[in-house]
């Protein structure tokens, strides 16, 4: 009951929070891509951003970065979180590969992005703190236990890390998904993008499995970092030490399902994204320019 109250009453002071918070991060995006666009460069091609490993001992971060993980079903037949977490961290390792490349790779099929959003991706895959989860329902249970949140913005306080939720199961509705990430903007003063296999969902991106990106905003300390002298050192963090949160006992007992607020919430994010027409879903670029290529041999197809 108390936790059901504190959920109405925090409602509307959590999604001020974000639409504040979401606001200066749009700020700061257009800064990086638009207004004093980052070149590319800012970081080479053995990088730790690119090639995901860790300096100390030469294999990928990622595992050790793992927070949080359930354990998966006998009776189902998934990749095993291995193959999750090293797909999703060589996908987006690829991201920053592109504005690795000096001369600069042009805008079109292999990079599609400005390089400030490829560097945003660095700050994704390396620094996260990374939660590894079977499906939505299953996150459900946790997001809406009120100790596991907790724990959650612990986290963040103590690491100043973005979040990556990721999912064994490739399989779901895109509906589904867009009600699972607006539950999250919704329990949290955060944005959450939502990625994955499947067709786009709301503003989200392809990738291997599905990622969530709690987005806390920390990216943005890494990613201006790179514009100072020795910047793209500093911005290599070390590994997340182990045995340091959820720890303190058995999470999942919240609800499975959205409520009212989480699927109204996602039906007029699907709106605004419709009425984009051609944009679609791609908030900083142009999709008519940056998939011309793409574009053009569909409708050469028709």
């Amino acid at each position: 009951m108390q936790a059901t109250l504190k959920y109405w009453l925090g409602l509307p002071f959590r999604l001020v929070h974000q639409a504040v918070h979401n606001g200066h991060g749009i700020v700061r995006v257009l800064d990086i891509t638009q207004f004093r666009p980052l070149p590319a460069g800012l970081v080479g091609l053995k990088h730790p951003w690119v090639t995901g490993s860790n300096p100390a001992t030469g294999k990928p971060i990622w595992h050790q970065n793992v927070i949080y993980r359930t354990t998966p079903p006998s009776n189902r037949r998934l990749s095993h979180d291995d193959v999750v977490v090293s797909a999703t961290g060589k996908f987006l390792a690829e991201r920053v590969r592109q504005s690795a490349v000096t001369p600069e790779l042009p805008v079109g099929p292999k990079r599609r992005m400005p390089h400030g959003i490829n560097y945003i991706h660095g700050s994704s895959h390396y620094n996260s703190g990374i939660l590894l989860f079977t499906d939505f329902p299953e996150c459900y249970r946790h997001i809406t236990d009120p100790a596991f949140r907790r724990e959650l913005f612990r986290f963040v306080k103590v690491e100043r890390r973005e979040l990556l939720f990721l999912f064994r199961d490739r399989h779901y509705s895109p509906r589904d998904y867009a009600e699972f990430s607006c539950c999250m903007r919704v329990l949290f003063p955060w944005f959450c993008n939502p990625n994955g296999p499947q067709k786009s969902v709301l503003w989200g991106n392809p990738a291997p499995f599905p990622a969530a990106n709690l987005i806390t905003g920390h990216w943005i300390r890494d990613v201006y970092e790179l514009k100072h002298l020795g910047g793209a050192e500093r911005v290599v963090r070390p590994p997340i030490a182990t045995g340091e949160f959820f720890t303190s006992g058995q999470y999942g007992g919240g609800r499975e399902h959205p409520t009212w607020p989480e699927k109204l919430l996602a039906h007029i994010t699907h709106l605004r994204v419709r009425l984009r027409g051609a944009k679609g879903g791609m908030y900083f670029v142009d999709r008519r320019r940056v998939y011309a290529d793409q574009i053009a041999l569909q409708q050469a197809r028709n």
